[in-house]
């Protein structure tokens, strides 16, 4: 009996002890810092965000749509010049109980994990956000923006904020 008692005991202990270097083993990738600038948190972010069409949320009853992205050439008219760009419709929609300003909203883009301009090319209709009055809740603002990218294929990711102090939202990637 004594020996099943300090066999039963020990193995009590043991176990403790395993399981205090575990939980501190667990812990240590909470401690990863995050990303502190919108850069970094684009270029971390992993794998697709969503696809052509898919709408995400932005917090605060903000939620984006973000279309498949198209390729053309910017006409000469367009700025900043560029060999190529991608398209893409935008629509934003205030789900919120306040109006929204959209002049607050920022698209950001990654290539290649670099970041890229906006091109803006009216003459093809990509004239990006522009003045638009308040969003008022239950409606949409629908828009078109451009972004230089590279002649050949290359991924792209765009985040958005939707205003000065919120996180950055991953709302889209895929090669273009």
């Amino acid at each position: 009996m004594k020996l099943a008692h300090v066999v039963l005991t020990s193995c009590a202990c043991v176990a403790l002890v395993a399981g205090c270097g575990g939980a501190q083993e667990s812990a240590a990738p909470s401690t990863t810092s995050t990303p502190l600038t919108v850069t970094e948190k684009i270029a971390r972010s992993g794998g697709p965000a969503s696809r052509g069409g898919e709408r995400t949320s932005l917090g605060s009853g903000l939620a984006i749509t973000v279309s498949t992205p198209k390729s053309f050439v910017p006409t000469a008219t367009a700025s900043p010049i560029a060999p190529r760009a991608v398209g893409l419709e935008v629509v934003v929609e205030n789900e919120g109980t306040s109006a929204y300003k959209p002049a607050q909203l920022r698209l950001l883009a990654k290539v290649n994990g670099e970041s890229t301009q906006q091109v803006i090319d009216s003459t093809q209709g990509y004239s990006g956000l522009g003045s638009t009055g308040d969003v008022e809740p239950g409606d949409s603002v629908r828009f078109s923006v451009a972004f230089a990218v590279p002649e050949d294929k290359t991924w792209i990711v765009i985040a958005a904020t939707p205003k000065p102090d919120a996180e950055a939202v991953s709302v889209f990637s895929t090669t273009a």
